[in-house]
């Protein structure tokens, strides 16, 4: 009887499943996932998209190991997923500020590299790379994203230093402990004797051509950043100046070399700090857990 009774129930459930899978109803599907980073899903088909990008950019090629790699596909997959994990926890931060990048922002970026280029030489550069369309414009919304975040935090930096300037301190002090130009922060901010037409970035130029000495300018926007400066001196046709730059470069102006070393360091220690927690998962490449 019990045997009996337990067979109709089994038979009941399996009916019940069978009905739910029928031609009429489809269950959802779920995109396997290339790694989770603090809940978030990078999909396997954003991966592998960015893999063949690696594969045509190959970053190790003619780069000689002194300890050996693990096998050339392998490597490459690790570089790639790592690529993207650090994109998402860039793409997290940034919306942390409410920092999102719009489609319509992502389609000017696009359209403005392919006039620049041509029609004919921006698909053949996409092609060349290993770029899609879509890939393509995955790319540009993420470097479109970390530049975001990298003004927002720049922005916040370049107010503390013009926040203790207000206070009195000296701004030798604050140029040595903000300042990204690693040419003049160590010499208290201090870029020299110059000429109007001899400063590059515009802004600057106008924001100091008729400060008086001993003054400094407001936070002047330039497409290097944010720039504090100060008139020691002043002769006919040149000024003493010293400054304080927060890198913050324009998107087109922006690489990984040229990254100001808090910034990259912030992003670091985010990731370290994911690992730490358990909180950083790969399936794919040489450190994949499963």
């Amino acid at each position: 009887m019990k045997l009996a009774l337990r067979r109709g129930v089994l038979l009941l459930i399996a009916g019940a499943l069978s009905a739910c899978t029928g031609p009429g109803v489809s269950l959802p599907f779920s995109e396997p996932a290339a790694a989770v980073v603090d809940g978030h899903t990078i999909s396997m088909k954003a991966y592998q998209a960015r893999l063949e990008v690696s594969r045509h950019r190959d970053p190790f090629s003619g780069i000689p190991e002194a300890v050996p790699s693990p096998a050339p596909a392998q490597r490459l997959q690790t570089f790639t997923i790592e690529q993207l994990v650090r994109e998402e926890i860039v793409r997290q931060e940034a919306e942390k500020r409410s920092i999102t990048m719009s489609d319509r922002a992502l389609d000017s970026r696009v359209a403005t590299l392919k006039a620049q280029a041509g029609a004919t030489a921006f698909n053949a550069a996409l092609q060349r790379n290993g770029f899609t369309s879509d890939s393509f414009r995955s790319y540009q919304r993420a470097l479109l994203t970390e530049v975001g975040l990298l003004h927002a935090m720049a922005k916040d930096r370049a107010d503390s230093a013009a926040h203790e300037l207000n206070a009195g301190q000296a701004f030798a002090a604050v140029a040595a402990r903000w300042s990204d130009d690693t040419g003049t922060s160590t010499r208290g901010g201090d870029a020299g004797w110059l000429r109007t037409a001899e400063i590059p970035e515009a802004t600057l130029a106008t924001a100091v051509a008729s400060l008086p000495a001993g003054s400094v300018t407001g936070i002047v926007s330039t497409n290097r950043g944010f720039t504090i400066a100060t008139v020691l001196e002043r002769r006919t046709d040149q000024v003493h100046l010293a400054i304080i730059l927060v890198l913050a470069p324009s998107v087109d102006l922006y690489s990984p070399q040229g990254m100001p070393a808090w910034f990259t360091k912030f992003i670091d220690d985010r990731q370290v700090g994911l690992r730490r927690a358990g909180r950083i998962e790969l399936k794919v490449g040489n450190r994949a857990s499963g």
